[in-house]
């Protein structure tokens, strides 16, 4: 029966099939105080920034079974427990756990349940501090978990003799399949009986010898360290991490280097724990150190390393891609390998690519993780298939449980949908959830600042700024220099943008310091300081190419040519389009191409070819993504085919490109001067027309939102005087 099931399961369709919500999921009662939004720092670094960010604090309640498909024996090892009578040694209790799960991960035919998996299904249960487990609470385990055999074990000293007894059986019955016992002397024989426990679980799981004997299996003492020592401060920091308690956890890191100099996998879990405090520059850095002692981790783990530090940069993301293939080719269901590989075809903007490879992660696993359908609703976004990215999300909380990221993450589609009440009921429920997360305030921050509620929108950002999370508050600092841009108050974001590059500065984080050097040069640009605009965006670009970050190098010289081409100096400009296009062949995006057609594109615009302009910005605008929360350069590339069209004589379609930036939702965010600025030119350009009513009415939402603008702005001193003379001739 079960093999007929199976192939009837192969033969089904590979796509999701989403099951209608069981009862609406938004309720107009809740009361709206603060909002969220992306880190609005540029789009071309802005990917990865969120993502992490909402992988940390990843509070995931289950309340259904999961059931994984696989033909492999499954299992959970659960803490031991120490009969030792000696708590000094209770560290043991989660390293032999630890080890032996790391050890077993290295077969091709087994799954076993990962620690961080095992650690969110105890505490959901309350089961952290339990020495001991009914067999009521392994049922309960192995249901969340999706797997049919339970490892129990238990280690005892006497003098200096270790022993380690085990039991497996089977989850749903209890019935003992059998039981195992090792010995050996000092700490140090540890890592040996964990090797000869791994064995012995395999013969009992009744793989054939062949199967045992060609299978990928190091000694666990050569993928994780040969110290008792390290191994205890790694479990410590590990605790730590699982607690999101990271300053703490990489202390504790750093104590288990300082043993083993070369431990691999230390230097991975302190890499995520910068990136997940928003340390993006430590991040690079342990992630270069795991990967130089790739030699050190299982093959499982290596591929993981490979794949992770070769997609540090765009350079080498073919060869990221590589590893994944070949994690997956062994370990087909490593289902965060391949969420990860649908993670980096999204930043490469290979959205079929993306969407196959997450849609698979889902349907063939079908697991609580909450990254897959995350990712998925990205890619779908950036399609423009914003009912399906909804119908994703609901379904998640339909079939396994209401989660503050799924609903984050509805907000987002219902705010670039422009639905702002729903989008707001939304992220009041993620916040409900889960209050300590500060970046739900963010995305509540933003929706504010798209219905122009600007009061509401800084309260927020300021809310940030007090926020334990050096990340966070770096967020907040930059969400007020763009609400300050968005409001005319050019002075007050250039003041923040200072503030957050000395920040940055303080906490060496050259990728921080590169965002807000880049606000600052917008600002200038903008109030028409073009001397200090070159001088910020060459520094930007500087810190760009010192961290080998291909993608902010692009964008840094797309601005840079652009602020030549308003310098009158046309010859750099071209100059930096070379460059430009050289970037480009550079990298693994071939759709950032768009970049130089954009400046070329102004470039020609500045010569009088407007024809060439408009054919060039249409040509880079055909290859932008749809609205998503990475994509915020879309007010650029619409203000300067608005313009090439102004210049060619074209009204009509100068109306309707303006008309497409006002109807922008979340990606004129962060510059949202030229979103306010829309409405001054379809005044003017309707007052050249002769369309008095839409010339008014225009010029009165622009100098509604400008009503608070910094003095002496030219457009809003012009709006005040012809709308004073439209109203004058038509009382």
């Amino acid at each position: 029966l079960r093999s007929e099931l199976l192939n009837i399961e192969e033969g089904l369709p590979t796509t999701i099939k989403m099951r209608p919500p069981k009862k609406p999921l938004t309720s107009r009662e809740i009361t709206v105080t603060l909002g969220l939004k992306k880190l609005f720092v540029p789009a071309f670094v802005l990917l990865g920034v969120v993502v992490i960010a909402l992988i940390i604090w990843q509070i995931l309640p289950q309340k259904r079974t999961v059931l994984i498909p696989t033909d492999k024996p499954s299992l959970a090892v659960m803490y031991f427990e120490n009969n030792t009578g000696d708590e000094n040694l209770n560290h043991y209790r989660k390293a032999i756990s630890d080890l032996l799960i790391t050890d077993l991960s290295q077969s091709q035919h087994l799954r076993v349940l990962s620690g961080s998996k095992l650690y969110n299904i105890l505490k959901e249960l309350n089961l952290l501090e339990e020495k001991s487990y009914s067999s009521n609470d392994l049922e309960k385990v192995a249901a969340r978990g999706g797997v049919k055999h339970i490892l129990l074990g238990s280690y005892t000293k006497a003098g200096n003799t270790f022993r380690i007894n085990l039991n497996l059986q089977d989850a749903s019955t209890a019935e003992l399949v059998a039981s195992e016992r090792v010995e050996g002397i000092g700490k140090e024989s540890i890592f040996s009986m964990v090797d000869d426990l791994t064995h012995k679980i395999k013969t009992n799981f009744k793989l054939s010898q062949e199967q045992i004997t060609t299978d990928i299996d190091k000694n666990v003492e050569q993928i994780t360290t040969s110290s008792p020592e390290a191994l205890k401060y790694y479990i410590e920091a590990s605790e730590h991490f699982d607690k999101s308690n990271f300053m703490q956890a990489i202390q504790s890191y750093e104590k288990a280097i300082v043993i083993d100099p070369e431990f691999a996998t230390a230097y991975r879990s302190m890499a995520m724990a910068y990136s997940n405090m928003g340390f993006f520059s430590e991040k690079r850095k342990y992630v270069q150190k795991a990967f130089e002692y790739s030699d050190r981790i299982s093959d499982r783990e290596r591929y993981r390393n490979e794949a992770e530090f070769y997609s540090l940069s765009e350079r080498t993301s073919d060869k990221a891609i590589e590893a994944f293939f070949k994690l997956l080719e062994l370990y087909p269901d490593d289902s965060g390998g391949r969420n990860n590989l649908g993670m980096l075809y999204i930043e490469l903007e290979r959205w079929d690519k993306a969407q196959e490879q997450l849609e698979l992660a889902i349907q063939k696993y079908k697991d609580d993780a909450v990254q897959p359908y995350m990712n998925l609703t990205d890619t779908y976004m950036a399609k423009g298939l914003y009912e399906k990215a909804k119908e994703t999300l609901e379904y998640y909380i339909n079939e396994f449980s209401d989660s503050s990221f799924i609903r984050l993450y509805l907000s987002r589609v219902y705010t670039m949908q422009r639905d702002y009440e729903n989008a707001k009921n939304e992220i009041n429920r993620s916040i409900s959830l889960n209050p300590d997360f500060p970046f739900g305030y963010l995305r509540r921050g933003i929706i504010f600042q798209c219905e122009s509620d600007w009061t509401n929108a800084e309260k927020d950002y300021n809310r940030l700024l007090n926020s334990k999370l050096p990340s966070a508050r770096l967020a907040g600092n930059m969400g007020l220099v763009n609400l300050n841009i968005n409001r005319g108050n050019f002075e007050k974001a250039k003041s923040q943008a200072k503030q957050g590059i000395e920040l940055a500065g303080k906490l060496k984080e050259a990728d921080w310091e590169t965002w807000s050097r880049f606000s600052l040069s917008y600002v200038h640009f903008r109030t028409g300081d073009l001397e200090k605009a070159l001088d910020e965006i060459e520094k930007a670009l500087n810190i760009a190419v010192e961290t080998e970050n291909l993608v902010t190098q692009r964008m840094a010289s797309t601005f840079k040519g652009i602020f030549y081409v308003h310098n009158d100096l046309i010859d750099e400009a071209k100059k930096t389009a070379g460059q430009l296009d050289t970037l480009i062949q550079e990298g693994s995006n071939t759709k950032a191409i768009r970049l130089s057609h954009l400046l070329k594109g102004v470039i020609e615009n500045k010569r009088g070819n407007s024809s060439s302009a408009i054919e060039l910005i249409s040509k880079a605008i055909a290859l932008l993504p749809y609205e998503y929360h990475f994509s915020n350069t879309h007010t650029l590339f619409l203000e300067n085919l608005a313009d090439a069209y102004y210049r060619s004589g074209d009204l009509k379609k100068t109306i309707e490109t303006y008309e497409k930036l006002t109807l922008l939702a979340e990606s004129r965010i962060q510059r949202g001067d030229i979103y306010v600025k829309s409405f001054y030119m379809l005044g003017k350009i309707n007052e050249e027309q002769g369309n008095t009513a839409k010339a008014i009415e225009h010029y009165e939402k622009f100098l509604d939102l400008w009503k608070d603008a910094d003095p002496g702005i030219a457009e809003v001193e012009d709006a005040r005087e012809r709308l004073a003379g439209l109203k004058s001739e038509n009382p």
